[in-house]
């Protein structure tokens, strides 16, 4: 494969990997350029200088979120997204030009993210947070009776793609029924399957788990979904002007209706509208409210101080690290070396976006 593919992303310099990549691919000249970008500011910073004779260059971008005018890199053919989400850029110019393929890393992230939502519900249902601090208190106390294990509970999933079908897998091994809910309609076998890339092992790929599936795009459908009796509910989905505020207070009164659920966030913050969010976990259990929260993603992002979030006693937050790993990075990588594989065979990529879905 000749070419040149420019690496911009805020991570150290993987010097095996690259060894690796110059082997599987000698004719491919390789340039790494660190994106010096701060936690916090990740998906809210997305520039970096990068030499205009590189960017002429480029046939090949792997990047984080750092993306050229197309006018500036007249021969950039393919950009793949160390991550799998791309809101963040989805209004940049190269996501409107037909002669750019764009992929991304989802099924990367999977593993990990479904590591964190399992662990932040058994956090809040066995109260292991209460204890972690009467433990840094140096007391030997006891909590409330935990408000539910997880066996025999409902778990609703709203998006089943990669991060849902992990989070599926493992919610089945603690025996829970799981019931997914989707904006289009997967009514057949060949239409639940996993087309995207995934690690070995790991998800749904013939998408057998769910007792039920679900699907719709109005209010209406969506209402169905979540008076299932759910115990918890996990926001897997993209952020999209269509998904924009889709939990709001109808919603969270729909899904409190016979008893109060755990809401889970790896989604986008802007998936929940956050006052009602708030206003429901301050009623909590005993006013009809939500049961907890765990929350990954916030509105906005970093999350102000003066959030009444941070002092809420039934809320678990985390800095959008849910998929933070060295092996969610490896897997990125690997989906890029993939499909330059399939590129070269002629082969279908995994993870291509749509232009005009992103």
């Amino acid at each position: 494969m000749a070419g040149h593919l420019l690496m911009t992303l805020p991570f150290p310099k993987p010097e095996p990997l690259l060894k690796a990549f110059q082997g599987a691919f000698p004719d491919l000249k390789v340039t790494f350029l660190r994106h010096e970008v701060k936690p916090a500011e990740a998906f809210v910073k997305q520039d970096m200088y990068i030499p205009p004779e590189i960017l002429r260059e480029a046939t090949h971008l792997m990047t984080f979120g750092v993306v050229p005018d197309p006018a500036d890199a007249p021969n950039l053919r393919y950009i793949h997204f160390s991550v799998a989400g791309t809101d963040h850029v989805a209004h940049k110019a190269v996501f409107k030009d037909p002669k750019i393929t764009i992929t991304t890393s989802t099924g990367g992230p999977s593993i990990a993210l479904a590591e964190w939502v399992m662990g932040s519900i058994l956090g809040l249902t066995r109260q292991l947070f209460q204890y972690k601090d009467l433990q840094n208190k140096r007391t030997w106390g006891s909590s409330a009776p935990p408000p539910f294990t997880l066996d025999g509970k409902k778990m609703g999933i709203v998006g089943y793609g990669s991060i849902g079908r992990q989070v599926a897998r493992l919610a089945q091994a603690f025996s829970m029924d799981v019931v997914v809910y989707n904006s289009r309609p997967r009514l057949t076998a060949e239409d639940r399957k996993d087309r995207n890339w995934y690690q070995a092992g790991s998800g749904d790929p013939d998408g057998t788990i769910p007792s039920a599936y679900f699907h719709g795009q109005s209010r209406e459908d969506l209402h169905k979904f979540l008076s299932q009796n759910l115990d918890i509910l996990v926001l897997a989905l993209p952020l999209t002007p269509a998904t924009k505020h889709l939990i709001g207070e109808e919603e969270l009164s729909i899904l409190n209706a016979n008893s109060p659920a755990l809401l889970v966030n790896v989604a986008r913050g802007p998936v929940v509208y956050q006052e009602a969010l708030i206003a429901s976990l301050k009623k909590g259990a005993a006013g009809g409210g939500l049961l907890g929260a765990a929350l990954d993603v916030t509105d906005p992002e970093p999350l102000p101080t003066e959030s009444e979030l941070w002092g809420l006693p039934n809320v678990f937050i985390t800095p959008h690290i849910s998929s933070v790993t060295t092996q969610t990075v490896m897997r990125a990588y690997k989906i890029l070396q993939d499909n330059l594989v399939r590129q070269l065979k002629g082969e279908e990529l995994f993870n291509v976006i749509k232009k005009g879905s992103a």
